[in-house]
């Protein structure tokens, strides 16, 4: 795969890579609609390059994986709910049983979500805010979804889902979490100050997993 190149801002592009399981008998069909999110896609403000590749050939179900890339998470956004492919994605779902899941490109977007930083910062402890953040999200979204969106199917939840984890870590947690330990992510403490940030980060994970693991199980469907 080729490397992805760099935008005027100086950043990678985001990317959004997608799992798609297909039955054998139905390859015509899933190629034909790929055209058609393809072309539907390549019209879209920010949209850079698509690539997908087989994973998996043999058997009665054939795996491939497409990566999506834009030049912004929030364009990327845009895209994933765009309402043609929201109907594209429903109708081949009804009439070929065609299932996928997604996920974003978490090191692309943690780079994009340090934009306000004006030092460099070490990739790891902007990927460690963004996972402090993401994670109860996802969480407290996924019991939410569950009882909120029952009979709907699968791919429609998983889109509902990235996308509001997406816009809410963001727009609204990572820069609130940025700006309280921006010290910290610019190195602008001393070692004992590191040492205390980085141990309440240490804290903050506990504290949320003990605090799912405590609830009922059948939250989480």
């Amino acid at each position: 795969m080729q490397k992805a190149p760099i935008n005027a801002n100086g950043f990678e592009p985001f990317e959004y890579v997608f799992e798609q399981h297909v039955r054998a008998e139905k390859l015509d069909s899933y190629y034909k609609f790929c055209e058609q999110l393809h072309l539907l896609a390549s019209q879209q403000p920010g949209y850079i390059y698509h690539e997908r590749r087989l994973l998996a050939g043999d058997g009665e179900i054939r795996n491939f994986q497409t990566i999506l890339r834009f030049d912004s998470p929030e364009n990327c956004i845009n895209w994933l709910e765009h309402p043609e492919r929201r109907r594209l994605l429903r109708q081949e779902e009804e009439q070929n049983y065609f299932q996928y899941s997604g996920h974003g490109n978490w090191q692309s977007y943690a780079r994009w979500l340090a934009r306000s930083i004006t030092k460099p910062t070490p990739k790891w402890k902007v990927s460690l805010l963004v996972l402090l953040t993401l994670y109860p999200t996802v969480m407290v979204l996924t019991p939410l979804l569950h009882l909120s969106l029952k009979g709907v199917a699968y791919p429609i939840k998983m889109l509902i889902s990235n996308s509001i984890c997406v816009a809410a870590t963001s727009w609204i947690l990572v820069p609130i979490v940025s700006r309280l330990y921006s010290n910290w992510l610019q190195g602008n403490l001393g070692r004992w100050q590191r040492w205390f940030a980085l141990t309440s980060l240490i804290i903050l994970f506990i504290l949320l997993l003990n605090g799912f693991l405590a609830l009922p199980k059948s939250l989480w469907g």
